[in-house]
């Protein structure tokens, strides 16, 4: 990047989350907020060349600017979907399907998505952000869920058949008040209302991890440029990661993250960059803002100790076995699930072993116990495959 804090910020990162150099890639893009579209298809050339791209899961772009291509797509909908063919035309285009679209909790996605690590202000704000999110995968608080109705019919009604869709359907996992009474919210996890501007962020309380967003035609707008409140506000405020469009998209729900969705893969064990992307069905305009790891509700809880890791059960534990036990076959009465380990920071996993988990499940009951010949894991990253 033309950027120092931009570069500064990538390594910042990178020692945060235990990012090996290798997966750190150079883009050589102004430091303005739009890009030209010739200029961001050599970059994406340099991108798709570099030696770990194929190993590659999903970016975080450790920089501000420039956060649009041209002046129709998002900067991270291009880094994950490349640059849009269509023909626009005007204001309200449908735009290119996500092809990830409404897939569940640990599915194997498409595409390689993307979030803006930034939180719209100065280099400090953007590494407690970070910080920030990193914080959610040790916390223990699950938090509520807000979705805020509004008077505004044109940005509130659109996603209000699935905020209540949410609290019918994920209301016994995390509290979720759907209201139209405007308070000092404090314990959130996640918000999610439809305004142009939001007032009094300051009276709402966010926890590590948490999302908020509203629904509104500039939200991705985020140098400032327009009247309506930019999507890094809600970071600013506290939130961990966020979401809006860089032009007019109309008010099609599909544009914009579904409440359902993207609560339903969070509570799965999704980071929010998966959780995120899945709940939008067209992307093409939408810009991923905040920390993409963070993971506040994993299947399990993992620790290292005298050079063993173990595992136990957590509130979402036995809700995941059940979620992979309707995936057996039909006449199968076979509910216990079968999950792998591995360390997946390099980018080819390693194999650790393999555990068998059976209900019922208490909370903090040990599943297994796995002797490693590592002195030192705190750098590494435990991923989790389903085997049958």
């Amino acid at each position: 990047m033309n950027d120092p804090n931009s570069v500064e910020l990538g390594k910042r990162y990178a020692e945060i989350r235990g990012i090996p150099s290798e997966n750190i890639i150079e883009l050589r893009l102004p430091n303005v907020g739009y890009v030209a579209r010739h200029l961001m298809m050599r970059e994406l050339e340099r991108l798709k060349t570099s030696s770990n791209y194929g190993r590659l899961a999903g970016f975080a772009l450790a920089f501000d600017r420039p956060y649009r291509v041209d002046a129709n797509q998002s900067i991270t909908s291009t880094i994950s979907q490349g640059i849009s063919t269509m023909r626009w035309q005007g204001s309200c285009n449908p735009t290119v399907a996500n092809p990830d679209a409404g897939k569940g909790p640990g599915a194997v996605l498409t595409t390689k998505p993307a979030m803006m690590l930034t939180a719209g202000g100065s280099l400090a704000e953007s590494v407690a952000l970070a910080e920030r999110g990193r914080a959610a995968d040790r916390h223990t608080q699950t938090g509520q869920i807000v979705f805020l109705k509004t008077e505004d019919m044109a940005r509130s009604r659109p996603r209000e058949a699935s905020m209540a869709r949410a609290q019918r359907t994920l209301g016994g996992q995390i509290e979720i008040a759907l209201t139209e009474q405007r308070e000092p919210w404090g314990n959130l996890m996640g918000l999610q209302t439809g305004l142009a501007t939001v007032p009094s962020l300051n009276e709402f309380q966010f926890l590590p991890g948490a999302y908020a967003d509203h629904l509104t035609s500039n939200g991705g707008v985020i140098d400032g440029k327009n009247s309506q409140m930019p999507a890094t506000e809600w970071i600013k405020a506290g939130a961990t990661a966020s979401f809006g469009t860089v032009r007019e998209p109309c008010n099609f729900p599909s544009k914009f993250p579904d409440p359902t969705r993207v609560l339903s893969n969070y509570l799965g064990g999704d980071t929010i960059l998966e959780a995120y992307w899945k709940s939008v069905s067209m992307t093409t305009e939408g810009l991923f803002i905040g920390e993409p790891l963070s993971r506040p509700f994993p299947v399990l809880d993992a620790t290292f100790a005298d050079r063993r890791l173990v595992l136990r059960a957590n509130r979402q534990t036995e809700a995941f076995v059940k979620r992979q036990s309707r995936k057996a076959p039909p006449r199968s009465i076979e509910r216990q699930v079968q999950l792998g380990f591995f360390w997946v920071e390099t980018g080819t996993p390693e194999w650790i072993a393999d555990i068998e988990i059976r209900p019922p499940l208490k909370l903090g009951e040990v599943l297994a116990t796995i002797d490693l010949p590592q002195d030192e894991v705190n750098r590494r990253s435990l991923g989790v495959l389903v085997r049958k």
